[in-house]
C-alpha cells in the first residue's frame, strides 16, 4: 500500500485461454498453443532485438521454479538462462576443478578447429547456433558482472529492504541483475490455484508478493533505476468473483489485473473497468497480444516486428496487438 504512488493498475486485461498450460503460453508469447510450432516467449524477443556484442551477461534470465523461458523456433541461445534458486545459484558456471585451465583452453582450441571445419562444408542455422550458444556461455562464465547473481555481495543497505523469503530473495536478484543490464528478467511465483480453501491460503502467498514487490520497487528506487525501468506484475488470467461450493475462486479468463510500475508509466492510476458484477472487461479491454505490445513498446522494440519459423511461416512479435501508448506518461 505505501508503495501504489508508483503503480498503474490495469482492471481490464482479457484473454481468450482459461487453462493454465495455455494461458501461462499465452501470456508469455501472445500466441495460442499450437501443435505444429512453438513461439518465442517475450523475453527472448528482447534478448534477440536488444543484445549486443559487448553484453556479458544473458538478457534472458528466468527466476524460479516454473518455465524457464523457451526460445520457441528462435535458436537456443536466446532462450532464459533458468536461475531455479537463489541459493543454489547457476549450474556448471564455473570450469571442473579437475580441468586445468591450460588443459581447458587446449580443448577449446581443438573444438574451434573441429567447428570451422564443419561450418566450411555443413553449415546450417542451427549449427551455428550451437557454435554461438557455446561462445554466449564462456564468455559469460569469465564475465566480471556474474558475480551479480551473488546476494551475499550486495549492499546492506538493499539488503534489509527484503525479508528472507524465496521469492524476496528472487525480487533482489532481479534487482541486481537490472542494475548490471540485464534487458528482461522473469520472476516466478506460483500457487495461486484457489479452487477450495481460497480465504484459508490465499493470506500466505499474497503476503509474499506483497514484501516483495514492495521491496523491489524501493530497490529501484534507491538506485535510481525505476524510471527507466518497467516492472510488470502479470498472470495468465484471474478469479471468478463468485465463490464456489468448496469457498474457493475458479478460472476467470474475462476480466482480470495486471500492474505496471516505472519507465513513465501513469502511476497512481488506474486503467480500465470491469463491469459492476467483476465478470467481464468493460472499458479500454486489453487483450493479452496488446499488454505485450505495450511492454515491447515501452522497451523501444517494435511489436510489429518478424521473425521467420523453420517452415518460413512469419510471425510477429505481439501477434497484432497494439501498443497503449496512453499508458505512459
Amino acid at each position: 500500500a505505501q508503495h501504489m504512488d508508483k503503480l498503474l493498475v490495469i482492471n481490464s486485461m482479457k484473454s481468450n485461454q482459461g487453462a493454465h498450460p495455455a494461458g501461462v503460453y499465452k501470456m508469455l508469447t501472445s500466441y495460442d498453443p499450437r501443435s505444429s510450432v512453438t513461439h518465442p516467449e517475450l523475453g527472448a524477443w528482447v534478448s534477440k532485438q536488444l543484445t549486443s556484442e559487448l553484453d556479458s551477461l544473458p538478457n534472458f534470465v528466468s527466476i524460479g521454479k516454473g518455465s524457464a523461458g523457451t526460445a520457441g523456433f528462435f535458436p537456443g541461445q536466446w532462450a532464459a538462462l533458468p536461475v531455479k534458486s537463489t541459493k543454489s545459484g547457476i549450474d556448471f558456471v564455473n570450469r571442473n576443478p579437475e580441468v586445468q585451465d591450460e588443459q581447458f583452453q587446449k580443448r577449446l582450441g581443438i573444438l574451434g578447429t573441429l567447428n570451422q571445419d564443419f561450418d566450411q562444408q555443413y553449415s546450417t542455422k542451427d549449427t551455428r547456433a550451437y557454435v554461438d550458444t557455446y561462445e554466449g556461455s564462456l564468455r559469460f562464465m569469465n564475465s566480471t558482472d556474474i558475480d551479480a547473481f551473488e546476494l551475499g555481495k550486495e549492499n546492506q543497505q538493499i539488503v534489509r529492504l527484503y525479508d528472507k523469503q524465496e521469492f524476496s530473495q528472487r525480487c533482489m536478484l532481479a534487482g541486481r541483475l537490472v542494475e548490471r543490464g540485464v534487458r528482461f528478467v522473469k520472476v516466478e511465483l506460483g500457487g495461486w490455484d484457489y479452487h477450495d480453501n481460497i480465504y484459508g491460503d490465499f493470506p500466505a502467498n499474497a503476503s509474499r508478493l506483497d514484501k516483495g514487490l514492495a521491496a523491489l520497487l524501493e530497490h529501484l528506487s534507491q538506485k535510481g533505476l525505476l524510471e527507466t525501468t518497467l516492472v510488470v506484475v502479470s498472470t495468465e488470467f484471474g478469479r471468478k468473483p463468485d465463490v464456489n461450493p468448496n469457498k474457493g475462486r475458479d478460472h476467470h479468463p474475462d476480466g482480470f489485473t495486471c500492474l505496471m510500475a516505472g519507465a513513465g508509466v501513469k502511476a497512481g492510476e488506474v486503467y480500465g473497468t470491469t463491469t459492476k458484477d467483476g465478470k467481464s472487461a468493460a472499458d479500454n479491454v486489453l487483450e493479452v497480444p496488446d499488454f505485450n505490445a505495450t511492454v515491447a513498446w515501452a522497451l523501444g522494440i517494435d511489436p510489429a516486428c518478424e521473425e521467420k519459423s523453420a517452415s518460413g511461416r512469419p510471425f510477429t512479435l505481439a501477434n497484432r496487438g497494439v501498443a497503449r501508448k496512453e499508458l505512459f506518461t
